[in-house]
């Protein structure tokens, strides 16, 4: 997608895998942005990331992480390593994206009818966020055009829950033949009335809580890790932009019938 010129492109953590290096360090997907490794800021869409880590194979190294979250940087201390179990040496996927574009980028679950693919999936209306897929979603047809290309086919999401307050992964199957509207039987907000609340304020998000992200992969201890809070005023970047915003789209998910889609001013 196209950034706003003024906003800062970083990297964004993906998905998360069980028992990871990344996981244990305590990277949530979607909110976290890694902004630097070692003495090394990580802002050019090279393979600088890919590089530190394999200096620092099975060596603890200082990770600085951003959330959009809660608004905070901090600290962590992550050991990259291939004796985990999993692929990669830090078990995540990345991308290079701006703040801006992260929390534009998702589509907020509505109505959820009874017997239909979304809640067959356990996707909770209203609460949850699609936030992720297994290919990069940059605006808000990409989201339509996957599911069309998934009829009859599983396809995994990356869903957010204001309820648990964390990511999770969701397998759903599109099906236009389930019996009612729609490939998904559900209601898919996207824009600006349909992104997930800020609660930078909250006492769990000024906690820096990493619970959310070890719940997703359904672990049982917490990770061990270490964190420190610093100052936001130590990162230069530009938040919010001056382009203005598009109106919010809702529709109901019918591949047959994409190109009727009621607009909300």
């Amino acid at each position: 997608h196209q950034l706003h010129k003024q906003s800062a492109s970083e990297l964004v953590v993906g998905g998360v895998e069980e028992n990871s290096p990344a996981q244990k360090a305590g990277l949530e997907p979607f909110f976290d942005f890694i902004i630097s490794l070692g003495n090394t800021r990580l802002n050019q869409d090279n393979d600088m990331l890919k590089d530190l880590l394999k200096a620092n194979v099975e060596k603890a190294v200082r990770m600085e992480v951003f959330s959009t979250k809660n608004m905070r940087l901090r600290e962590l201390e992550v050991v990259p390593s291939n004796m985990w179990g999993g692929q990669g040496l830090l078990g995540a996927s990345v991308r290079f994206c701006s703040f801006q574009g992260a929390n534009e980028n998702v589509w907020h679950v509505l109505n959820v009818e009874t017997s239909s693919p979304a809640e067959l999936a356990g996707l909770q209306a209203y609460s949850d966020f699609i936030v992720g897929a297994d290919q990069v979603l940059q605006d808000s047809e990409d989201f339509f055009t996957l599911i069309e290309a998934h009829e009859g086919k599983s396809l995994k999401l990356l869903v957010y829950s204001m309820e648990t307050d964390g990511c999770r992964e969701v397998i759903v199957t599109p099906n236009g033949a389930w019996g009612g509207e729609g490939s998904l039987g559900c209601g898919i907000g996207y824009g600006y009335l349909h992104r997930i609340p800020a609660h930078p304020h909250s006492p769990k998000s000024m906690n820096i809580s990493h619970t959310s992200s070890t719940e997703e992969c359904n672990s049982e201890e917490p990770p061990a890790h270490r964190y420190t809070e610093v100052s936001l005023t130590s990162l230069n970047i530009r938040l919010s932009g001056d382009t203005p915003l598009p109106p919010p789209i809702q529709r109901v998910m019918d591949p047959g019938r994409l190109s009727h889609c009621a607009v909300v001013d």
